[in-house]
């Protein structure tokens, strides 16, 4: 039995990862168990005795949880052999997960202060976000949000993010640059299914040109990932932004020009 205990909701990127994971794998026999942040479901003890760090999603196979999304990716596809999402070769597989590793270590948590500096800093009333911060058992996270809310685009996370993705897209746009359609090569693999919920939400907040403007191998891939059938399903999901009058779209206008001109500014004081 393959259970999944997510959020469903367009911006949660670690949960959509699973999500586009199953569906690329064709797997479609699996329990949702929605979970809701508003609510602290992440919270409750039932929860909490399989995801002890309170984050979301968890995937349990058979009664076992598996956690952390990255891994639950990769355990999805190890699932059953068709269609598989990495690559034969060992030393590709290396490659992917050093990908991966670095969608986990920068990528995620970039994405995280540009979401918040936008979306959450201008609709999350602040005493629920103090409410949360008090039970949230990751440090380092609750460090992060408290920053963006209270800096906003002052915060030195908002520009590691703002740095981080520059320099994943020009990885991206030199690794594509030879003229292969996926980041691996010929066939879609986990890269593809970590990376789409991420830049999911920058297409949502309406700052990609920031740095799609000279890539045109990025933007190319993210036309065809972005439109396959697994990342088009999120905009089903709450909150999704198909409008410019959507929460997501409004506050990341608002605030798109002030996030290129301090990522410039960064990149020119650095010749």
């Amino acid at each position: 039995m393959l259970e999944l205990y997510y959020l469903k909701e367009a911006d949660s990127v670690c949960s959509n990862r699973a999500v586009i994971t199953l569906i690329e794998k064709g797997i479609d026999e699996w329990t949702p168990h929605y979970i809701k942040l508003l609510n602290e479901d992440h919270f409750e003890d039932s929860y909490l005795s399989i995801n002890p760090k309170a984050v979301v999603p968890t995937l349990v196979h058979n009664g076992m949880p598996i956690r952390e999304s990255s891994i639950i990716c990769d355990y999805i596809d190890e699932l059953i052999p068709e269609r598989p999402l990495k690559p034969e070769n060992i030393v590709d597989r290396a490659y992917l997960r050093e990908w991966i590793k670095e969608s986990d270590e920068v990528g995620f948590p970039g994405i995280a202060a540009l979401n918040f500096v936008t979306r959450f800093r201008s609709v999350i009333p602040i005493d629920i976000l103090e409410r949360r911060w008090k039970k949230q058992p990751d440090l380092e996270k609750t460090l992060r949000q408290q920053s963006v809310i209270r800096e906003g685009m002052a915060s030195e996370w908002v520009l590691r993010g703002l740095v981080g993705w520059d320099k994943i897209f020009q990885k991206m746009e030199d690794t594509l640059s030879d003229g292969r359609p996926w980041i691996m090569g010929e066939n879609l693999t986990l890269v593809e299914t970590c990376y789409a919920p991420l830049i999911k939400v920058l297409d949502m907040i309406k700052w990609l040109d920031i740095w799609f403007t000279d890539r045109p191998n990025v933007r190319q891939w993210w036309d065809s990932l972005g439109n396959r059938p697994s990342v088009l399903e999120l905009d089903e999901y709450e909150g999704h932004t198909a409008d410019l009058s959507s929460d997501h779209a409004k506050a990341g206008l608002l605030l798109r020009d002030e996030a290129r001109d301090r990522l410039i500014d960064y990149n020119n004081s650095r010749v």
